[in-house]
């Protein structure tokens, strides 16, 4: 078995347990999760992607207030839900998809809602020592960024996504600094949300191939899940999974994975989508 097969098929941690006010007019009606991108919910996006990794088993942990809509969601992710669909609809039959190998569960998120805490419960629910994990508000319609990370990571190594830096992109993402070269580096810190003025700064100092931007994904190891179950139990506010991570980075090694593929961000306030 390949090193890529065998990492390909950890479980998905779909991170959804927020409530999306940063689209407050609308997201009290439906979750930021199913909301159209290029004409399907980004949440089906992700089960695709998730699907054409190769893992078999994902769950969404979602916010307690959409928990009505639930069932719903999970009829129509179901495999061959889409097939079905089309043969009501009369209209010609998809073949067989990745996705319809992959069993999708819903967990309602406990207790305060903290990324960290969406990571540890669904961990916990799929019973797994290693879990690659997506945030609901960030899509790849090309559904190649987890097959990506996948086909990079080091085995035992925590990874996340990244991409190239950009300097007026940088106050919405984390900041990594890296060492190394190549598709593949190494992180070295990260600052979050950086201002102008310190994104700046760090460009100067570092250069712009040794930045990247933290996306939406990242391979979590046992070690780190320890470490996140410790962080979480003794935080008295909700901690920040990209700062844990970079804590981590301090003494344990993680690795960077560049992607150049554009994600979109459904908590964005716009309806070009």
């Amino acid at each position: 078995m390949s090193q890529t097969t065998a990492v390909a098929v950890a479980p998905v941690v779909i991170a959804a347990g927020g409530l999306g006010t940063r689209v407050g007019g609308w997201s009290p009606y439906l979750p930021k999760e199913l909301r159209p991108v290029r004409g399907r919910p980004g949440l089906a996006h992700i089960v695709d992607e998730a699907g054409a990794m190769g893992a078999v088993r994902a769950v969404v942990v979602h916010h307690r207030y959409y928990t009505p809509l639930v069932p719903w969601t999970r009829q129509v992710l179901a495999p061959g839900a889409l097939a079905r669909y089309q043969v009501l609809a009369r209209q010609p039959v998809a073949g067989p998809r990745p996705a319809d190998r992959l069993r999708v569960d819903f967990i309602p998120q406990q207790g305060r809602y903290a990324d960290i805490t969406s990571v540890l419960e669904g961990a916990e629910h799929l019973r797994a020592e290693d879990v690659y994990v997506v945030f609901a508000d960030n899509v790849d319609v090309t559904h190649t960024a987890l097959p990506l990370l996948a086909a990079a990571v080091t085995p035992g190594v925590p990874a996340v996504l990244a991409s190239p830096f950009d300097v007026d992109a940088a106050g919405t993402y984390g900041v990594i600094v890296c060492d190394g070269r190549g598709p593949v580096q190494r992180m070295l810190g990260l600052v979050e949300k950086p201002g102008r003025s310190e994104a700046c700064r760090l460009l100067a100092e570092h250069g712009a191939d040794s930045l990247r931007l933290l996306q939406g994904r990242m391979r979590i190891t046992q070690n780190l899940l320890n470490d996140l179950g410790v962080a979480e139990a003794g935080s008295a506010s909700e901690p920040k999974l990209s700062l844990e991570l970079a804590a981590y980075a301090h003494a344990h090694p993680v690795d960077v994975v560049t992607t150049t593929q554009p994600m979109t961000d459904l908590g964005l306030d716009s309806s070009d989508l």
